[in-house]
């Protein structure tokens, strides 16, 4: 499974993963449960095969605000953290109970100098990431919280089943309470539309 995933963002010979010598460990975390620490240096990556995990930054006077959520399928970890080995900016937790494969990121970084589909991998990974940074910035700089709201809703559909309502308001941005206007005036159209 991990290797489909890889393999859909950058191709890699079967052979070039099977000589990677890339060692995954199955990591159980259950909710509340840390994978990275704000504050610790980050060394893992992971790939997340069930659960979901939210990345979020904690101010000194402890207000949160959520990054990103990790569904199944997605890789997670710090990579600005992994990268610059310094203390973590962020946090990553479980929202639920969740299923990862674990492994050591400083083995990945030293393939992307031995073969050409590494490479490309790891410039695929960057620009992904830089997409998806620049994607959230314009959402937050020039998209009301309906509009975020609603593309949230249409990359992941089945979010409010998932994630607390609250965890959800912290990644638009607003309140619990502006939330639950916005859900209400959305459930609202949906009836209007399908009339």
């Amino acid at each position: 499974m991990i290797y489909e995933r890889v393999n859909s963002m950058s191709p890699i010979p079967k052979e070039v993963w099977s000589q990677s010598g890339i060692v995954y460990s199955v990591r159980e975390l259950s909710y509340g449960d840390f994978l990275v620490k704000q504050g610790k240096i980050p060394t893992e990556y992971a790939f997340v095969f069930s659960g979901v995990l939210r990345e979020y930054y904690l101010t000194p006077n402890g207000d949160e605000y959520i990054k990103s959520f990790n569904f199944p399928g997605e890789f997670t970890g710090s990579y600005f953290d992994l990268l610059s080995k310094q203390p973590s900016t962020c946090n990553i937790r479980a929202i639920t109970d969740c299923k990862l494969a674990v492994a050591d990121f400083e083995n990945l970084n030293s393939l992307f100098e031995t073969h050409i589909a590494w490479e490309r991998l790891g410039r695929k990974v960057a620009e992904n990431l830089f997409l998806k940074k620049a994607k959230r910035e314009y959402e937050l700089l020039a998209l009301d919280a309906e509009a975020r709201y609603n593309i949230l809703k249409e990359a992941y559909p089945n979010i409010e089943d998932l994630v607390p309502q609250y965890h959800i308001a912290s990644y638009l941005g607003i309140t619990a309470v502006s939330l639950s206007r916005i859900r209400s005036k959305s459930g609202k159209n949906k009836k209007t539309d399908s009339k």
